[in-house]
């Protein structure tokens, strides 16, 4: 099952996807899902970011390829960092370089909504209660700013960052599924899900016993070696078997005359 968000003549919504169709949901998805008699050509609608989360967390080095090719090692325990949701944008929506911050990285990754409330909860739990499903995220990043700061919250905070979407898939096994990137239809990352370092029970446990996480929280679980530098006037495609793909173009940011 494929769950959507998206606007339709001026209405914001959720559905399920029907081959070319979606189907509305009844309810929100966090409380139940019940599909209604409504449906609409998904052609004819806009699609919108799948959630709004209190917060993104984001796995640094949980594929060894990438911990490699930066030349960092394998940390023992998940290594996390928080993104603002003021980054997130949608499927199709341009990611836009700022001005005077030298290289963007792309960084296509796995990702897990949280549906119910998760608090130190022991590694055994049901993910069907607690997962509402998993998505696809861009973590792009200001490679010269993180490596001159050494953190990561302005390399990745700024807004449009946070591609991700455009669905959310429920009930299927992640642990075979394949993710690919691609920049103007050349692959730059392929591996399988299996390759992470932590499984996704094992991290949400770990992070649920440091802080509480919650329903529409947005878990990312790194990214595979392979990512590399994007342009305006590119275009970024990254693919998760069964998922789909989350597209978005690059451009320059506007200029802003009272800003340097």
């Amino acid at each position: 099952m494929k769950i959507l968000r998206y606007e339709f003549q001026g209405e914001k919504k959720y559905g399920i996807l029907e081959e070319e169709f979606l189907r509305e949901l009844e309810s929100f998805p966090l409380e139940s899902i019940k599909p209604g008699k409504t449906k609409v050509r998904i052609s004819e609608v806009k699609i919108l970011p799948p959630i709004t989360p209190t917060k993104i967390i984001c796995l640094a080095y949980n594929f060894r390829s990438h911990a490699q090719e930066l030349g960092k090692n394998v940390p023992e325990e998940p290594l996390f960092f928080l993104k603002p949701p003021s980054s997130i944008i949608a499927h199709l929506e341009p990611i836009k370089i700022p001005k005077k911050v030298g290289r963007i990285d792309f960084e296509g990754e796995f990702a897990v909504v949280i549906r119910k409330e998760m608090k130190k909860l022991p590694s055994d739990f049901e993910s069907e209660e607690f997962v509402l499903g998993y998505t696809i995220l861009n973590d792009v990043t200001a490679r010269d700013v993180l490596e001159i700061e050494g953190e990561r919250g302005r390399a990745k905070g700024y807004d449009t960052f946070t591609p991700i979407g455009p669905s959310i898939l429920r009930g299927a096994r992640y642990q075979n599924l394949k993710i690919k990137t691609f920049i103007n239809s050349k692959i730059k990352q392929s591996s399988s899900l299996s390759n992470m370092v932590f499984p996704v029970n094992y991290v949400l446990s770990y992070l649920s016993s440091i802080m509480t996480l919650c329903p529409g929280d947005i878990i990312s679980f790194g990214t595979p070696g392979g990512v590399g530098e994007i342009k305006p006037g590119d275009r970024i495609d990254v693919q998760i078997d069964e998922i789909g793909t989350l597209s978005n173009p690059v451009i320059k940011e506007e200029r802003n005359e009272n800003f340097p």
